[in-house]
């Protein structure tokens, strides 16, 4: 199998991948697809030997992420409504979808996720989008081509 080292989250994870009609172009998608790029180039980034040892390639680690980033969806909409205090993001979901891999990749992974998750945040703190307060408005950047993102 032939890994390539040169591929990111962008070029990996497609936007179409968080929506299947127009109504669901909303901020909230835009914020899950840029967490999935971000939890795939901070995975790829700190655990690039690993994952080949483990022979993940970058087709089976951009589905894992788009994979999280759904997931998460329902823990985010959890916190913002109140229903639970802290948004835990747990390793049984990388065990679930890879359940053959090392327990150091998995750690890995885990620390690569938790360190993704806290710098999205930070961008959505001073991006003007406000793609969580905002989540259910329409989001123009899935129209747009040339726009990738916030960052």
């Amino acid at each position: 199998m032939k890994i390539k080292e040169d591929t990111s989250g962008l070029s990996m994870i497609k936007s179409t991948s968080f929506y299947s009609s127009k109504k669901e172009k909303i901020k909230f998608n835009w914020f899950s697809y840029e967490l999935s790029m971000a939890v795939f180039d901070q995975i790829k980034k700190s655990s690039g030997n690993l994952l080949r040892s483990d022979q993940i390639g970058d087709k089976d680690l951009a589905l894992f992420s788009i994979y999280f980033s759904k997931n998460m969806q329902n823990i985010i909409l959890q916190k913002l409504a109140g229903k639970i205090d802290t948004v835990y993001i747990s390793p049984e979901m990388i065990e679930s979808y890879f359940p053959d891999i090392s327990d150091k990749l998995g750690n890995k992974m885990l620390d690569a996720i938790l360190k993704a998750w806290d710098e999205q945040l930070s961008f959505c703190e001073t991006c003007p989008t406000r793609c969580i307060s905002e989540k259910e408005v329409y989001c123009t950047m899935f129209d747009e081509e040339s726009v990738y993102g916030c960052k």
